[in-house]
């Protein structure tokens, strides 16, 4: 009798430590998920002061030439796609 109490418990603990590490491991996958969330966050502020830098500061500053002529060149891929957009509604 003693061998199947002394097995209950050990089962009891099994199942008690297994719950602990699901609910740790619930904890954790919040916490990551809050990360996610914070990290996009953090980017939109940063592109939000970017926004804000540019229209300030109309021609590059020293250090931030190589920037502002990416900037161009990506501002001048999106004006030919969406040239190109205008195209294809035209010939449709």
């Amino acid at each position: 009798m003693a061998e199947w109490k002394e097995l209950g418990n050990k089962a009891k603990n099994l199942t008690l430590a297994g719950l602990g590490k699901a609910r740790d491991l619930g904890q954790s996958a919040k916490l990551n998920l809050d990360n996610v969330s914070e990290e996009e966050n953090r980017k939109r502020i940063y592109v939000e002061i970017g926004k804000r830098f540019v229209s300030e500061h109309a021609t590059a500053p020293e250090g931030y030439e190589a920037f502002y002529r990416q900037l161009e060149e990506v501002e001048g891929r999106i004006e030919a796609n969406k040239a190109r957009l205008n195209q294809l509604k035209d010939e449709d």
